[in-house]
């Protein structure tokens, strides 16, 4: 069956009753906008995952690692069935054709598509990033980890009509993994820059998705993971932290060039480029989960811990968010859920405060974790140099007693 190809647009729609985008009243709405955020891992447990969402009921999902017809998910439509169980409208980026192969394992294997999507109970015209910046090639060199694909990295976007207020802008992305802090910075600069550019049509949006922000810890450990020159500069701090703390918290107002990113002890060849330190700019988005303590991944029995997973809103206010998945059953992602609504343009300078003052709490925090360690480094080099003396004199006494 012919699905489509990479970079191609799948859409599905079975909403119940005719489409709507105002209610007929205000009563109609019994709550804010509902939006959730989750890497459904392929569907490996697809009805645990339904059930969930079935419970949440939210207006606007956005998912990724969506399945069609491979054969380690049974060979059947994941966005098919999702859409058709919880009657939405649903659009898919397919990201990659996965190659049927003996290189890949039973749980691996392919033979369909595998892509992002977007799925609301509204009308909804879509578009894909197809991004600039591809640090992993795919088609070359997706046989050496064992599975080989077509297509490359792209994030669906979804403008849609929604009830009590203007369209939203809403973003599904799933960031390359196999790569470090400088690639994913190219594609996160890709979507910095479509917000920004779209921003006049569309102030309010939902910038979604698994950015895989897991260069530190174990993985700094493997060049598949955490590849370039800042896979050790960034030590003391995770991905997410270092987002925070030198691409998230810089504004326009800043300047229109990221300065933070420019590194003069770093080889021209490896710096980022005049385009990213452009790019790099953040036109107003704000996740209200905290960078450290809201792990949205554990891995290796929890020696791998990180935030990857993010709920950038702009120009919407936040009212409710929490996770679902905590015991990682469903998925290996949590599922981040938030209520929001619809805000004036002043509350831009509130994210704004809270985005710096986090940068600057990090910060803090970072400083007195180096101290902390460099005092316990010092107690140690001043316990072993009086243990060294005491044994010395210890000697010497007896030596004399002798």
């Amino acid at each position: 069956m012919d699905l489509g190809l990479p970079g191609e647009i799948i859409q599905y729609d079975f909403r119940r009753s005719a489409p709507y985008a105002e209610p007929a009243a205000a009563s109609d709405i019994p709550r804010p906008l509902r939006v959730v955020q989750w890497n459904i891992e392929r569907g490996y447990q697809l009805e645990a995952v339904i059930a969930t969402l079935q419970r949440l009921d939210a207006d606007i999902l956005c998912l990724q690692e969506i399945d069609i017809c491979n054969q380690r998910s049974g060979n059947t439509n994941h966005g098919l069935i999702i859409a058709e169980r919880l009657g939405l409208n649903c659009g898919i980026a397919i990201e990659f054709q996965e190659l049927a192969s003996p290189l890949r394992t039973p749980a691996q294997q392919g033979g369909g598509l595998h892509g992002n999507a977007i799925l609301s109970k509204y009308d909804m015209n879509f578009r894909a990033i197809q991004h600039a910046h591809q640090p992993y090639n795919w088609p070359r060199d997706g046989s050496l980890l064992g599975e080989p694909r077509l297509g490359q990295r792209c994030t669906l976007v979804a403008e849609m009509a929604v009830p009590k207020g203007p369209p939203v802008l809403a973003y599904s992305a799933h960031l390359e993994c196999f790569t470090g802090i400088v690639g994913r910075t190219g594609q996160l600069c890709d979507l910095l820059l479509d917000s920004r550019e779209s921003a006049d049509q569309f102030p309010h949006q939902l910038v979604f998705g698994d950015l895989n922000t897991f260069a530190h810890s174990l993985a700094r450990f493997s060049p598949r993971y955490a590849n370039g020159w800042y896979r050790f500069r960034t030590l003391g701090m995770t991905e997410s932290e270092w987002w925070i703390k030198n691409i998230l918290s810089w504004y326009p107002e800043d300047g229109a060039v990221n300065r933070r990113l420019e590194d003069e002890d770093i080889p021209a060849e490896h710096r980022f480029s005049s385009g990213i330190l452009r790019s790099a700019v953040n036109p107003g988005w704000w996740d209200p989960f905290d960078a450290v303590k809201d792990i949205t991944i554990s891995n290796h029995a929890g020696w791998m811990t990180a935030k990857v997973d993010w709920a950038f809103v702009r120009q919407l206010k936040v009212l409710k968010h929490w996770m679902e998945n905590r015991d990682f059953a469903e998925s290996d992602h949590r599922c981040l859920v938030l209520e929001v609504e619809h805000a004036h343009a002043d509350i831009l300078e509130e994210h704004k405060k809270l985005t710096k003052r986090a940068a600057r709490e990090l910060e803090l925090r970072r400083r007195s974790k180096f101290w902390t360690w460099c005092s316990l480094v010092a107690a140690a080099s001043l316990s072993l140099v009086a243990f060294k003396l005491a044994r010395s004199s210890m000697v010497s006494g007896l030596s004399k007693a002798i």
